[in-house]
């Protein structure tokens, strides 16, 4: 046998294993899959047989920010239960994740962003203006309204009107809203829980901290399952 021949051999015996090797694995999740529906009658697992395979990380809605000169500001009409303002509360929580999570950003301190406000009798509307006014590339805009944690007297139960926009402040082309999320009368837990296990303010940094968390993520990467628990834990 010439040389040619037994390489030609070689080749195929190796493409040959590799088709069997892709074949083996391809029938074994076929195989969970069809088990998983026949012993449960639940579909929805081979979705999650799939994200097994694939992972379940999100990119973000918006990347906008990186390496960004950002402004991070909070309105709100809410009264918080506790010595800090609500506004207050989601700005430091909602900064702390995307310093972390957002390469080379640079976060523009809130103790100059009010300083400008006040100087400058700032309206709580004009977003574009106040990023102008303090040189920011971009401004992350929070609006938290209608906010309240109780259903009736005996259940607490999260409740408000969240919109989330990003201004993109560029002295050439003009300011443009590059990036809009809403949360129109978002309410959570969805069945309450017994206002006997925990305090307002207990109750309200858990409640704030699901909604940060969600605003958070338009901006990183994260798990799809990011919270999937929470509920649940609510209502223990």
């Amino acid at each position: 046998m010439n040389p040619q021949t037994m390489n030609t051999n070689t080749s195929t015996q190796k493409n040959f294993s590799r088709r069997v090797a892709n074949f083996g694995l391809l029938g074994s999740v076929v195989v969970l899959a069809v088990l998983a529906v026949t012993l449960t009658g639940c579909v929805p697992l081979i979705d999650r047989l799939a994200y097994v395979l694939k992972g379940t990380d999100v990119a973000p809605a918006y990347n906008g920010l990186v390496g960004k000169r950002t402004a991070l500001i909070c309105v709100s009409d809410a009264s918080a239960f506790g010595p800090d303002t609500v506004a207050n509360k989601i700005t430091r929580m909602v900064g702390a994740v995307l310093i972390t999570n957002v390469k080379k950003i640079q976060m523009i301190p809130t103790i100059e962003i009010e300083k400008w406000t006040d100087e400058n009798s700032w309206d709580g509307k004009d977003f574009i203006s106040l990023g102008q006014g303090i040189k920011a590339e971009r401004v992350v805009a929070i609006e938290f309204n209608d906010y309240s944690i109780h259903e009736g007297k005996t259940l607490h139960k999260g409740k408000a009107n969240v919109s989330v926009t990003v201004y993109e402040l560029d002295p050439k082309k003009g300011p443009i809203i590059a990036h809009k999320f809403d949360m129109k009368e978002y309410e959570f837990p969805k069945n309450g829980r017994p206002s006997i296990q925990s305090t307002d303010r207990q109750f309200e940094e858990f409640f704030l901290a699901r909604v940060c968390r969600l605003v958070s993520n338009q901006f990183i990467r994260h798990d799809k399952f990011d919270g999937f628990a929470d509920e649940a834990m609510l209502s223990r």
